[in-house]
């Protein structure tokens, strides 16, 4: 059963990593994890049979997947290189001037049958509701998808888009401000989280015992080989 719709109004919830793997198909090889932070969801593909590569411009070294310190518009590896590169919820964390770039440096590094993975977060959904005042990203996010827009009319190609609901569960207030302090890639202060306005939106989020926050997700699949395989 998957739980990945092609119908943005009929996502349902899975966890992130579930959500990719199903979405990656079952495919394996070299994967290039390019926004990878640091490199949880690099190491977790690698549990899984990839080959990872994960880059960033802030990484640390570790295992078991390679790490590299660089900026993804200027990605310092070989074409064709690569049977698959991701952007898992990173492009919008791309400099707004170098998200083409980006894309494009990706393409390269795949080889003639690679898949460039896209996954974004939606503005939609409680999260979005509640973390609005103090982090917007509607813009960024916007920048991100019209960028993939952009990389789709360069060249033939081909393009697989499903949706699926992330949730993340909380037990007070305070919880959700100690995760979003966590965040060391976001701009914002704790007094900004505090403000009342975000308070009153996550206290409507409880159920029970517990505060649950959903974001909806958008995952894309670009393909350049009309040849290729499904």
């Amino acid at each position: 059963m998957s739980f990945l719709s092609a119908d943005p109004t009929k996502a349902s919830v899975i966890k992130p990593i579930e959500a990719l793997l199903e979405f990656l198909d079952g495919r394996r090889g070299k994967l290039l994890d390019v926004g990878c932070g640091e490199g949880v969801l690099s190491d977790t593909l690698s549990q899984h049979g990839y080959a990872v590569t994960g880059i960033d411009p802030l990484v640390e070294s570790g295992s078991p997947a390679w790490r590299v310190r660089a900026s993804a518009g200027a990605i310092p590896l070989a074409s064709n290189s690569f049977d698959i590169a991701v952007f898992h919820w990173s492009l919008h964390h791309v400099p707004e001037d170098l998200m083409t770039s980006a894309l494009e440096e990706a393409q390269r590094v795949l080889n003639e049958n690679g898949r460039l993975f896209v996954i974004e977060p939606e503005p939609v959904g409680s999260w979005q509701e509640v973390s609005h005042p103090f982090h917007d990203e509607t813009a960024v996010q916007a920048k991100a998808a019209q960028a993939v827009e952009e990389l789709m009319k360069a060249g033939p190609c081909q393009r697989r888009r499903q949706y699926y609901l992330s949730e993340d569960f909380y037990d007070n207030f305070d919880g959700f401000v100690e995760s979003m302090l966590s965040h060391a890639y976001n701009r914002y202060t704790e007094d900004q989280i505090r403000q009342q306005s975000v308070r009153e939106s996550f206290e409507s989020c409880c159920e029970g015992d517990t505060y649950r926050l959903r974001h909806r997700i958008r995952m894309e699949e670009i393909c350049w080989n009309a040849n290729r395989e499904a």
